[in-house]
């Protein structure tokens, strides 16, 4: 926890950054649908399993055989570990969830995670937030507060398992802010590939069902969505702060809207627009006025460009 970040550090405003958080909320949408099309036929382990299975298809060949001591022991193994197993539990949440609730309703209670990012980047990493960006923090919980709808007959106890999610992600991308000081985007992207598939595997003996060759697809498509997502993520983690980027993911939930109305025929109701939007103006405050200041962010010259 001591040692010295490895990676000179140096503030980056540009829209590089930006781009790559889009990319990576939206292709995480996209995935979110695969999975969900495998949850309706299957069942939610098997979805988390093949997932992870072609993201470890995809990854492990990115990376040279000359590198992988570099990249599995020359790290801080314990952290890097501890911060792979909240993404996985984020997985689950969200993959379990699909069974029961439509796809924008799961990804828009997922904006418990910026809003939790955001705040913990200020309190743990020190980033600067101004009082617009409270005010974007505001509005968007408010959203995700009518959308849950704790007070009326709407609500039901299955909402809550999204919102774990949306948890165990915030702490995910807080970590990997403070944990790329001290290992790679590369180290981070394959650990966390790793322990997905480990956790997954070890649940295979009590969930298995024997995929069809449509599943299949699916579960490729997924574990495509989720590398490619990933390896973004990270790569937009490093270049800016955590409180810059989280205003970004709305990008998720406009995607998964538009999934689940063409693919699902999912149409949100009033409460779910309204609270829709007023996380999206919350990101759009933020945006405009909030003037995320990262207080550091992490050069990639050892970056995913080098998997």
């Amino acid at each position: 926890m001591n040692q010295a970040p490895r990676h000179p550090l140096q503030a980056d405003t540009g829209l590089v950054a930006l781009g790559l958080a889009v990319a990576a909320f939206s292709l995480f949408a996209v995935g979110d649908a695969a999975s969900k099309l495998v949850v309706a036929e299957s069942n939610a382990g098997m979805a988390l399993w093949g997932r992870s299975l072609a993201f470890a298809i995809v990854m492990l060949p990115l990376v040279r055989p000359r590198h992988w001591r570099s990249v599995l022991l020359d790290v801080p193994v314990r952290l890097l570990l501890l911060r792979s197993v909240f993404p996985f539990l984020g997985g689950v949440c969200v993959i379990a969830s699909m069974a029961y609730v439509p796809l924008a309703q799961v990804t828009t209670i997922l904006f418990v995670a910026p809003l939790i990012s955001m705040a913990l980047g200020r309190l743990v990493l020190g980033e600067a937030v101004n009082r617009w960006g409270w005010l974007a923090v505001a509005l968007g919980f408010l959203g995700v507060v009518i959308i849950m709808r704790p007070f009326g007959n709407g609500f039901s106890w299955v909402l809550l398992i999204p919102a774990m999610g949306g948890i165990f992600t915030a702490i995910a991308q807080v970590m990997t802010r403070f944990v790329a000081q001290l290992a790679s985007p590369r180290s981070i992207l394959v650990y966390t590939m790793l322990v997905a598939l480990l956790l997954s595997t070890l649940a295979l003996p009590f969930i298995w069902q024997t995929p069809t060759r449509g599943q299949w697809l699916f579960l490729a498509s997924s574990g495509l969505c989720q590398a490619v997502g990933q390896a973004c993520m990270i790569a937009a983690y490093v270049r800016a702060g955590a409180s810059r980027i989280a205003p970004y993911s709305y990008a998720q939930l406009l995607t998964a809207t538009l999934l689940g109305c063409l693919v699902f025929g999912e149409v949100p109701d009033l409460l779910s627009v309204l609270g829709a939007a007023l996380i999206v103006a919350g990101g759009l405050v933020s945006l405009k006025f909030a003037g995320w200041r990262p207080a550091v962010a992490i050069s990639m010259d050892r970056g995913v460009k080098q998997l």
